[in-house]
């Protein structure tokens, strides 16, 4: 026998250098990873490139809800939403095509009332385009359907039961019961995200209220003095001598003091009390204007998630019809294969008669003759 021992070597020192060219294995079997983008079967790759968008739509949503929910700095800005959403994009048809990064840059640490609401706008009209395209698959698969009824008819022919042997097995049944789950699916996972960003924008909403309400009982720097301890004095003896008065007096006297006080005021304190209030009155208005589009934005997701709770149900009890099917065409298919085998057994049972026959014939027919 040849000696190998140089081959075996240089064969060695090969598998060695190609080892270290690749990334050693943590693992005997690593899990295989599908790329969408190589499916062969369009309803597959339309459905994983929606749970793609469905997918980092939820991992945005909840990498920013710190930074959505932190109302301490929200009127500092920090960039352009588009940055902060991931991608460069220079319009709004790039941002609904891309979708969401997963996550938001570390340095972004507050946002501005503007940013929020783009966010909503943003994350509203992507959920809106997957329903949408979840939608059109169903609708494709139901076209399929139609055609699959058509096939039940003719596999439930009296005919084939008596003739098994014609039957074969029913692949759309099963194909479009898989189909039914993965929208189901989608949709299930689509109203997750919608309830998330229905609860973030619910916080929102109510973290403001309390910041405006806190804002508004927080004691200010520049209130103007009281007036001299003089009026108040004879504020209380007007007061303690109008007691046994009746009402209209007594709303006579409260108006008095109000002149007093104004007259005892300055024309700079009186600016400054004016100035307070129009201030008051203006972030009072925007506070409710913020409270009615934070408001506006919640019920338009909420009738959003009621659409999807809605369309869920429905593709549910459709799921379950299908998968009912499927299972009764299984077990249909499986009947006619023991069939089969049974006829199969009556056949091979009968050659085997004839065969016995023919031959006990043969003998007697050999003996006849030989008798003779």
């Amino acid at each position: 026998m040849a000696d190998l021992t140089v081959e075996f070597r240089r064969i060695v020192t090969n598998l060695d250098v190609s080892t270290t060219e690749k990334p050693k294995r943590t693992d005997i079997l690593p899990p295989t990873k599908k790329n969408f983008h190589n499916v062969n079967d369009s309803f597959l790759k339309e459905a994983y490139e929606i749970a793609s968008h469905i997918n980092n739509l939820k991992a945005f949503l909840l990498s920013i809800r710190k930074v959505y929910l932190n109302l301490s700095h929200s009127s500092v800005g920090v960039g352009s939403p588009r940055k902060m959403m991931g991608y460069n994009a220079t319009s709004f048809s790039d941002i609904e095509e891309k979708g969401f990064s997963p996550k938001i840059s570390a340095s972004i640490q507050t946002l501005t009332d503007k940013e929020r609401d783009d966010i909503d706008l943003h994350a509203k009209v992507i959920m809106q385009r997957c329903m949408d395209r979840i939608k059109k698959l169903e609708e494709a698969e139901e076209g399929v359907g139609v055609n699959t009824a058509r096939q039940n008819s003719i596999m439930n022919n009296p005919l084939l039961k008596i003739l098994p042997t014609l039957r074969t097995p029913n692949e759309h049944d099963i194909i479009a019961a898989h189909r039914s789950s993965v929208t189901w699916l989608l949709n299930m996972r689509l109203m997750q995200v919608s309830k998330i960003q229905k609860e973030l924008q619910e916080s929102r909403i109510r973290r403001e209220i309390e910041k405006r309400e806190r804002s508004l009982l927080k004691p200010t720097t520049n209130k103007p003095m009281t007036p001299p301890l003089v009026l108040r004095d004879s504020s209380d003896e007007k007061d303690s001598s109008s007691k046994n008065k009746e009402n209209n007096v007594d709303t006579n006297v409260i108006t008095s003091e109000d002149d007093d006080i104004e007259r005892y005021l300055s024309a700079e304190q009186k600016m400054m009390l004016e100035m307070e209030n129009e201030s008051m009155m203006k972030e009072l208005e925007s506070t409710l204007d913020q409270v009615n589009q934070a408001e506006k934005a919640l019920l338009e997701i909420s009738n959003l998630q009621s659409v999807l709770s809605s369309h869920l149900a429905v593709q549910t009890q459709q799921t379950d019809r299908l998968y009912a099917e499927a299972i009764a065409t299984t077990d249909r298919v499986q009947e006619g294969n023991l069939m089969l085998v049974k006829a199969r057994q009556r056949a091979q049972d009968a050659r085997k008669g004839i065969l016995i026959f023919l031959i006990l014939a043969s003998f007697i027919l050999l003996f006849l003759d030989w008798y003779d």
